[in-house]
């Protein structure tokens, strides 16, 4: 660096003006013709109207330009281009300083709406978070934006508690991770299967062919809250299925409903590269039909005893439960030659909630207060193609899958 360049300066550069071809390469030239070192740069052009971000370190100034200088010589030759160019010159923080930050990516996703922003900016602000970084990664009817803060001595669990109520309260919804590079290296995505692949609960279907519906829903209802275990509930339900002949449940497989989004997320997902799995509390009869229809990798559930054609009453094996699920999913990660940081989780009820807290990125999805609270975000049906901004995906992702932004 120049001699005269005091040690850790930095010249902050902003510009913003009509858009035409070659500003950047203009800038830029004008940048090291002053000798200047670009070593961040972000740069957007919207509606026509270009904005561009440079911090500049001043490494080989000629004789008799120093910072200074060189911030008011960039400003003037910005005019010449037909923009509005700011030039600061800065002392970043240490080196010290930053390696002590804990930084977390919050992916905001849903409806855009006056005061959004400011809601989300204002509860952090408000817990006392620092916003380092924030841009928009789609834009129009669906807004989905990516915030990067510094929750070093924050009360994190009391931030998640007032990010969860803020997004309830404007209609939107977040996800929250280490900023890592594991964040666009997640290899698999682990689904449960009722009300979150398919729109409801498979085995009410089964419970209202068999004439047992209301009974059954309220011990489904009490389960997905937590209020009853698991394995009791299932045991109770299916012995209550008793009778139901294959013909049925082929009637019910036939005509599952998907919940709405879900064949354009399992197919993005899918060309994106990731493997896909169902890890689900209900049955093989339904998850492998998914597997099959969908293309998912893996699929896991539990088996009812059909003998001679009509459902007995009972489960064939161990049951599928909270614990197992958590299980199943260690073991494919294991399978895949993943770590835990590479795997998502999706679920919507209490009993995903050791399969959401097994993997690296736990979502609730149009889920129960208590899987919420286990999980590192909420989507909400309305919002379920939000994962993939949560996964990395860009707007042109999302477009040349599902044709929709």
């Amino acid at each position: 660096m120049d001699p005269r360049a005091r040690p850790g300066e930095v010249i902050a550069v902003s510009a913003i003006g009509r858009d035409r071809r070659g500003l950047i390469a203009a800038l830029s030239g004008t940048v090291t013709d002053l000798g200047g070192n670009i070593v961040h740069v972000e740069q957007s052009s919207i509606a026509g109207l270009f904005s561009m971000f440079m911090l500049v370190e001043p490494e080989n100034l000629p004789p008799g330009l120093d910072a200074y200088r060189f911030a008011y010589e960039l400003s003037m030759r910005g005019r010449d281009l037909g923009l509005d160019v700011r030039a600061e010159v800065e002392r970043p923080e240490s080196a010290a300083s930053r390696v002590d930050k804990d930084l977390r990516v919050i992916t905001i996703v849903g409806s855009d709406k006056p005061g959004v922003m400011h809601a989300i900016a204002s509860t952090l602000a408000q817990a006392g978070a620092n916003i380092e970084r924030l841009h928009h990664v789609a834009r129009g009817d669906f807004m989905a934006f990516d915030i990067l803060a510094d929750v070093r001595g924050v009360d994190f669990e009391r931030l998640r508690h007032d990010l969860r109520a803020t997004c309830e309260r404007v209609g939107v919804d977040a996800v929250v991770q280490p900023d890592s590079m594991f964040r666009t290296r997640k290899r698999l995505v682990v689904f449960d299967m009722d009300s979150t692949i398919v729109d409801g609960e498979v085995i009410d279907e089964l419970a209202h062919a068999a004439g047992v519906g209301s009974v059954v829903s309220e011990i489904t209802a009490k389960a997905m809250r937590g209020e009853i275990d698991f394995q009791e509930a299932l045991k109770a339900r299916v012995r209550l299925l008793k009778g139901l002949r294959v013909e049925d449940l082929e009637r019910i497989a036939d005509s599952l409903k998907l919940t709405p989004g879900t064949f354009d997320l399992v197919t993005t997902l899918k060309a994106m590269g990731f493997r896909l799995a169902l890890i689900s509390g209900g049955f093989t009869f339904f998850t492998d039909r998914l597997k099959r229809d969908l293309g998912f990798d893996h699929a896991f559930a539990n088996e009812l005893e059909i003998k001679d054609g009509v459902v007995t009453g009972e489960v064939v094996g161990g049951i599928i439960d909270m614990a197992r699920k958590g299980e199943i999913l260690r073991e494919l990660a294991a399978l895949e030659g993943l770590t835990r940081d590479e795997v998502v989780a999706i679920g919507d009820g209490a009993n995903d909630q050791v399969m959401i807290r097994n993997a690296g990125l736990g979502i609730a999805f149009n889920a129960k207060d208590i899987l919420k609270r286990a999980a590192d975000g909420s989507i909400s049906k309305s919002n379920i193609r939000g994962l993939l901004y949560a996964l990395g995906a860009t707007t042109a992702d999302v477009k040349r899958f599902t044709g929709d932004a």
